[in-house]
């Protein structure tokens, strides 16, 4: 029976992430599509009335057009469908603060196993570590909003030896998200009420560290 209920979780799981990935497929595209619809009617009003009031050369413009084009492409600002993999920044000072959780288990209940991240191509690759297939390549997350790799019951990371960089190198010591006060165990619930709850269909999510400190590429 033990065997039969697990094999039932493990379906249900699938399902709950192909319906995600339905979910995020259709609601990206749609958005997506909506904004090139407004930005196209704009822009194309604006190029025709330049160029009727003698204001624009069109070759000039067609010229200068595929220049940003290239620039854009170059700097990887360019538009893409939500996919992100992880490019590490090459290694610096080791400035990581050890966080003594087995002390603080009882108060955070393992909080930092429901922030998100992407994964590199060498994770995506390795096949350790899952992702979620209606966030491509994002960190793969239960509907309790915790990491897929959790074992909730143990409170431990099953792929531990193998996990994210992100994970190992992650401490909550000066994350002002998770601790109010961190000598004092002092835990920011209202911040973790607001936004890491059970987790639903949903275009972003909390990050494990700071978005600006990633550069995301597109997966061709």
């Amino acid at each position: 029976m033990d065997e039969l209920n697990q094999d039932q979780e493990i379906v249900q799981e699938l399902e709950r992430q192909l319906e995600r990935s339905g979910y995020f497929t259709h609601s990206s595209l749609s958005n997506q599509a909506e904004r090139i619809n407004e930005i196209e009617s704009f822009l194309y009003g604006l190029i025709d009335t330049l160029i009727d009031d003698g204001k624009v050369q069109k070759e000039k413009l067609e010229e200068v057009v595929q220049k940003v084009r290239i620039e854009t492409v170059q700097r990887k600002e360019h538009f893409h469908a939500g996919i992100a993999i992880r490019v590490d920044e090459e290694e610096t000072k080791d400035d990581f603060v050890p966080v003594n959780c087995e002390e603080r288990m009882h108060i955070c209940k393992g909080v930092c196993c429901k922030l998100n991240f992407a994964l590199s191509v060498d994770e995506i690759e390795g096949g350790k570590s899952k992702w979620d297939l209606g966030q491509p390549y994002y960190i793969r997350q239960k509907s309790t909003g915790y990491c897929t790799h959790l074992n909730e019951k143990k409170q431990c990371c099953s792929i531990y030896n193998d996990r994210p960089k992100v994970c190992k190198k992650y401490s909550c010591a000066s994350d002002k998200r998770i601790w109010k006060d961190f000598e004092k165990m002092e835990l920011n619930a209202e911040w973790i009420e607001n936004n890491l709850q059970e987790r639903k269909v949903q275009l972003q999510g909390i990050y494990m560290i700071p978005e600006a400190t990633i550069e995301y590429k597109t997966k061709s």
